[in-house]
C-alpha cells in the first residue's frame, strides 16, 4: 500500500513538474531556444514483479503456399488463347486457369503414337521363337570356348618354341630398373637439401612461437592488441603445418623410393625365374599334356557352336537389340509428347486466390513468360526481418503480437515458427527472414506484402527484483547503481555493484547485489533527450504504464 501512495506522489509531483516546464516553454520560446533542462533526480525503491522483454521488428504479411505460373513446356512462342480468372477470383485444384491453342501439340503427339507402332511392328517380326535368355547363354558358351582354345594353343607354343632372347632382355631390364630405383634411393637418404630446410622451417617456427609467447604474457586488452595476438597466433601455426608438411613430404617420398626398389627386385626375381624355366627346356609328358589341352578346346568350341546353330534364331542379336532400344526410345517420345499436350491448359495446383495476371489473350508468350500468381490465403505468415544483432535473441516457439498498418488498433497474436540459418545481406548489415503464424486475422481482408508491426517476446520472468534502466551505470563494463541511505537522506549516495538479467528498455532486472526496498538514485542530465523524461515519467505511473507488479 506504501508503493502505491508513494508512486502517485511521485507522478503528482512529475506531472506539476513537466506542465509548468511545458508552459514555460510555450511562453519563452525566442529566449530559451538554446537553454538545458535542469537535472532531475528521483529516488526509485527496488521493488518485486514480473518482467517480459520483447523486441520490435517489421515484417509483411505472406503467404506460404503460393506459386507463379507458366507454360513450362513450350517449345516455340505462341499466343495465348484464353485467360479464365482475374486478380482476386479464388481457384480449385486443376481447375482451368488459361490456355494456348493446343493443335501443334496434338500434331506432335500423333507423330509420335505412328513412330511407336512402326517400331513395334519391326521388333515383333525380328523376334524368333527362341528365348533371349537361351540365345545369351549359347552366346557366351561359345565365346568362352573360343578364348578356351586362345588360351590352350598359346601354352603349346611357349612349350615348342620360348623366346629365349626376349626373356634376357626383360631380366637386363630389370636389373637396370633395379641399379635406378637404388641409386635414386640412396640420393634422397643422403640429401642435405632437405634437411637443411627443414632445419628453416624450425627454427622460423621457434621463431614465432616465441612471438606469441610473448605477446600472450603482456597485460593489454584493447582491439590493437587482440589484433596483433590473433596474427601472431596464426603465423604461428602457418610455420607449425609449413614444418610438419616438409616432415611428412620426406617420410612419403623415401618411402615410395624404398616401395619402388623392393618393386623391382620382385620383377628381377620374375624375369630371372622365366629365363631359367625356359633355357631348362620342357619334358615330353609337359608337351603332350599341353597337346591334349588344345584338342580338346577345340571339341569343346565346335559343340558349342553346334548347339549355338541348332537355335533357330533368324535375326542377328544386333539388330534385335537395336530393335528393342528404338522401342524403348518412341514410348519416351509419346509420354513426352502427351505432358506437352496436357500442360497447353494451365491448370491451378493448389486452392488459392489470384493475386495478379500478367498478360492478356492475344499476348505472345514463351516458355518463360510469367501468367499469373496465386496464393492460398488461408493461412497466412508474416515475415519479419530481424538484422544479426537481435536475431540470436530469437527462438522457434516464442510469441508474438502482430499489427498492421492498414489495419490500426487490432492486435492479433502468433509465434516464432522457425529461426532461418542463412541471412540475406541488406547494405551492410545481415538480415534474416522470420516465419510467424498469424490467428485472429481471419476476416480481414489482407493483401499479400502488407507491413506488419511485430512484437517478439524474448523473454519473461516473475518476481523479480527490478529497478529502472536509468538508473544502472556501466563503468569499465560492470553495471552498478547509486542506492540512497535512507536513514541519512543527506548522504551522498553510494556506488553499489549489481548483476543484471532481463530487461525491457524501461525496467532491468537485478540478479544479485541489491535487495528489496533499497532506494536507487535515477538521474537525468540537462541534455539528456525528451525520451527519457518520459521513460521516467512512465516508471513513476505518470504515464499511463504498466504496474509494479507487470512489467514489460
Amino acid at each position: 500500500m506504501k508503493s502505491v501512495v508513494r508512486i502517485v506522489v511521485v507522478a503528482l509531483l512529475l506531472a506539476v513538474i513537466i506542465a509548468g516546464g511545458y508552459w514555460l516553454f510555450q511562453n519563452n520560446k525566442p529566449a530559451q531556444a538554446t537553454a538545458q533542462i535542469d537535472n532531475f533526480t528521483q529516488t526509485v525503491a527496488a521493488e518485486r514483479g514480473d518482467l517480459k522483454a520483447s523486441i520490435s521488428v517489421v515484417g509483411e504479411m505472406y503467404a506460404p503456399q503460393n506459386a507463379t505460373l507458366q507454360f513450362d513446356r513450350m517449345g516455340d512462342t505462341a499466343q495465348l488463347q484464353s485467360l479464365a480468372v482475374a486478380a482476386g477470383n479464388t481457384v480449385e485444384p486443376g481447375q482451368t486457369l488459361a490456355t494456348i491453342d493446343p493443335t501443334p501439340y496434338q500434331q506432335a503427339l500423333d507423330q509420335a503414337r505412328s513412330d511407336l507402332q512402326a517400331a513395334e511392328k519391326k521388333l515383333t517380326d525380328l523376334q524368333t521363337p527362341a528365348t533371349d535368355l537361351e540365345i545369351a547363354q549359347a552366346d557366351l558358351a561359345v565365346a568362352q570356348a573360343e578364348l578356351k582354345l586362345q588360351q590352350t594353343q598359346s601354352a603349346l607354343d611357349d612349350l615348342f618354341a620360348p623366346d629365349i632372347a626376349s626373356l634376357q632382355i626383360k631380366v637386363t631390364d630389370a636389373k637396370l630398373a633395379l641399379a635406378e630405383a637404388q641409386q635414386a634411393l640412396v640420393e634422397l637418404q643422403t640429401d642435405t637439401t632437405t634437411d637443411d630446410k627443414l632445419q628453416d622451417l624450425k627454427e622460423t617456427e621457434a621463431d614465432r612461437s616465441a612471438d606469441y609467447t610473448r605477446l600472450v604474457n603482456e597485460k593489454y586488452s584493447d582491439e590493437f592488441y587482440q589484433d596483433r595476438l590473433r596474427t601472431a597466433y596464426n603465423k604461428l601455426l602457418d610455420a607449425q603445418d609449413a614444418r610438419i608438411t616438409a616432415e611428412v613430404q620426406r617420410q612419403n617420398d623415401l618411402l615410395k623410393a624404398q616401395v619402388q626398389v623392393t618393386s623391382a627386385e620382385q620383377t628381377l626375381t620374375d624375369a630371372q625365374e622365366a629365363l631359367s624355366d625356359a633355357q631348362s627346356g620342357d619334358s615330353e609328358s609337359e608337351i603332350a599334356s599341353a597337346k591334349l589341352a588344345v584338342a580338346q578346346a577345340e571339341t569343346d568350341l565346335a559343340d558349342t557352336k553346334d548347339r549355338r546353330s541348332d537355335l533357330d534364331t533368324g535375326v542377328d542379336a544386333v539388330d534385335l537389340a537395336t530393335a528393342r532400344a528404338d522401342v524403348d526410345k518412341k514410348r519416351l517420345a509419346v509420354s513426352e509428347a502427351e505432358t506437352d499436350l496436357a500442360e497447353t491448359t494451365l491448370t491451378a495446383p493448389f486452392a488459392g486466390t489470384v493475386l495478379q495476371t500478367y498478360v492478356e489473350p492475344g499476348d505472345l508468350i514463351d516458355s518463360n513468360t510469367e501468367v499469373m500468381a496465386i496464393a492460398n490465403l488461408t493461412q497466412p505468415e508474416v515475415v519479419a526481418s530481424v538484422d544479426e544483432t537481435t536475431i540470436r535473441q530469437v527462438l522457434e516457439g516464442q510469441a508474438a503480437q502482430i499489427t498492421f498498418d492498414a489495419f490500426p488498433g487490432q492486435t492479433f497474436s502468433g509465434e516464432v515458427l522457425s529461426v532461418p540459418l542463412q541471412g540475406t545481406l541488406q547494405g551492410d548489415v545481415m538480415v534474416y527472414d522470420v516465419p510467424i503464424s498469424l490467428q485472429g486475422a481471419d476476416q480481414l481482408p489482407l493483401k499479400v506484402g502488407m507491413t506488419a508491426n511485430v512484437a517478439i517476446e524474448v523473454g519473461q520472468v516473475q518476481d523479480a527484483l527490478l529497478v529502472p534502466t536509468m538508473a544502472l551505470q556501466n563503468v569499465g563494463g560492470f553495471y552498478q547503481v547509486q542506492v540512497a541511505d535512507s536513514r541519512n537522506p543527506e548522504a551522498e549516495p553510494q556506488s553499489v555493484p549489481v548483476e543484471v538479467g532481463l530487461s525491457n528498455g524501461i525496467y532491468t532486472q537485478i540478479v544479485r547485489g541489491l535487495n528489496e526496498g533499497d532506494q536507487v538514485v535515477v538521474q537525468i542530465q540537462g541534455n539528456q533527450s525528451n525520451t527519457d523524461f518520459r521513460a521516467l515519467r512512465q516508471l513513476a505511473g505518470g504515464g499511463g504504464g504498466p504496474p509494479p507488479g507487470d512489467r514489460d
